[in-house]
């Protein structure tokens, strides 16, 4: 699934290739896709409209119009974006086509067909809607201080790593990969409760939070199976990673195996050496 350097590597890419877009025509070759709204009020309310902003926050993606309008979307397990001339054989497995006034179309493909899009009238709906103010704060946003983080950490018993992928209590946006990832800089088991993390340790896990996202985001993102930028490009994060994906290979900082168990149905990948 597309995590936080991923999605905003899309809005990214959305940003600078759309906004100030007119939308000629919308296409829905997948009603499935749209979440509570028919293909046809859809189609007839974005026909016209202009993108103005392309936002994000932790994983959902909105793409606001002119009008006020906005388009929520999560990408899923495989979602993602593409901006192809009209003249390109349409991908397969794209589900929606914005047909654009340059000769251009943002079409959105989702081999997987889990990614979900909505229609929102204002921005404050949006928000509602997608429960955006229930989220912890992000990684890279001012609210993420060392202060926060340390005295989230101190209120629960559960298993760091487990913990870190609920988007609502501690941080939001961190995903399989990067909660791996992170966990493995600073030295900490994914197993340790939470409340058992040092003040020293959390100053390490807090920092290695921080790197494994902003590396990731300057580099695209992580593409392991289907993720791809606005251009089709790959994500080249996977090339920097420590333990994600790498179970029984040996650890690159001392060659013990990297293991690889099941915590809370989530796979997770660690070094029994490394990490304490």
């Amino acid at each position: 699934m597309p995590e936080l350097p991923e999605v905003e590597t899309v809005r990214s890419g959305l940003e600078k290739r759309i906004v100030n877009c007119k939308i000629e025509e919308v296409k829905v070759l997948r009603e499935k896709t749209l979440s509570k709204i028919s293909a046809q009020e859809f189609c007839e309310k974005l026909k016209g409209q202009t993108f103005i902003a392309i936002k994000r926050r932790a994983k959902n993606l909105f793409l606001e119009m002119k009008s006020g309008l906005v388009i929520g979307v999560h990408l899923k397990m495989s979602g993602s974006f593409l901006i192809q001339p009209a003249s390109e054989e349409i991908p397969k497995h794209t589900h929606v086509i914005f047909i654009l006034e340059n000769k251009m179309e943002l079409r959105f493909k989702d081999l997987r067909a889990f990614g979900r899009m909505n229609l929102f009238s204002s921005w404050e709906e949006a928000g509602e809607q997608a429960s955006i103010t229930k989220l912890a704060p992000e990684p890279i946003s001012e609210n993420f201080s060392f202060d926060y983080f340390k005295e989230a950490l101190q209120k629960y018993k559960s298993p760091i790593k487990p913990l870190l992928l609920e988007q609502s209590k501690v941080v939001s946006g961190l995903g399989n990969i990067y909660a791996d990832e992170s966990l493995f800089l600073s030295g900490i088991q994914p197993t340790r409760p939470a409340n058992s993390i040092t003040k020293l340790e959390a100053e390490k896990l807090y920092k290695a939070i921080k790197k494994v996202i902003i590396d990731s985001i300057k580099v695209g993102g992580t593409s392991i199976r289907d993720y791809v930028d606005t251009d089709g490009q790959l994500g080249n994060y996977a090339l920097q990673l420590n333990v994600y994906g790498r179970k029984k290979q040996k650890c690159l900082i001392c060659d013990s195996p990297i293991q690889f168990i099941k915590l809370a149905q989530r796979g997770t990948h660690f070094c029994l050496n490394c990490q304490r």
